[in-house]
């Protein structure tokens, strides 16, 4: 019994490592991105296919972490162990992101949230123009947006929360998919 317990106790290290090497990666990654974004043009951060970028690049991030824990563990990783792997990093690396982009626009530069909102209700206008929406349906859209503070401390968390929810359900995937049980040790 003791040595199956010391392989599990290995096989958890492997997982956390994992999990917490990716997501710092993923952090830094954001960060940069955000940094760039930023230093570029602000109206990057409401670009549809930048905000798909990066979404597409975290994906990629959370398989190769549970890629990389399955090749740690022998070619073998539970479902459990390859969500955890992917959830952790997902957490750990969306944290980094959120966390930079609040002190970003709230202390650094609270000014650009205003650049923000501004591009961001242009292009919901041009969008509700070109779907036949109401003038005053429009209007309403527009007036409630300058009331909402994308990049408040509570609308930031919600943001991570529901960032994470997403993340979630794709981890469930990611990790049906890459599970590979080995008998021997369940």
């Amino acid at each position: 019994m003791p040595v199956k317990t010391n392989i599990n106790k290995t096989m958890n290290e492997i997982v956390k490592k994992n999990g917490v090497n990716f997501g710092v990666i993923m952090g830094v990654i954001s960060i940069i991105a955000y940094t760039i974004m930023y230093a570029l043009d602000i109206t990057l951060f409401v670009n549809i296919w930048v905000g798909i970028t990066l979404f597409l690049i975290n994906i990629v991030i959370g398989i190769v972490a549970v890629a990389k824990a399955k090749k740690g563990l022998l070619g073998f990783i539970s479902f459990k162990d390859a969500f955890t792997v992917f959830f952790i990093t997902m957490a750990i690396g969306s944290l980094m992101g959120a966390l930079y982009m609040l002190v970003l626009f709230n202390f650094i530069d609270p000014a650009a949230k205003a650049t923000i909102t501004e591009s961001a209700i242009e292009m919901t206008v041009k969008f509700m123009q070109q779907a036949g929406s109401k003038t005053a349906d429009i209007a309403k859209t527009v007036k409630d947006m300058r009331e909402t503070d994308n990049f408040a401390p509570l609308s930031m968390i919600k943001s991570y929360f529901g960032g994470l929810l997403m993340y979630t359900i794709i981890g469930l995937i990611v990790a049906a998919a890459m599970k590979k049980n080995n008998e021997v040790f369940n």
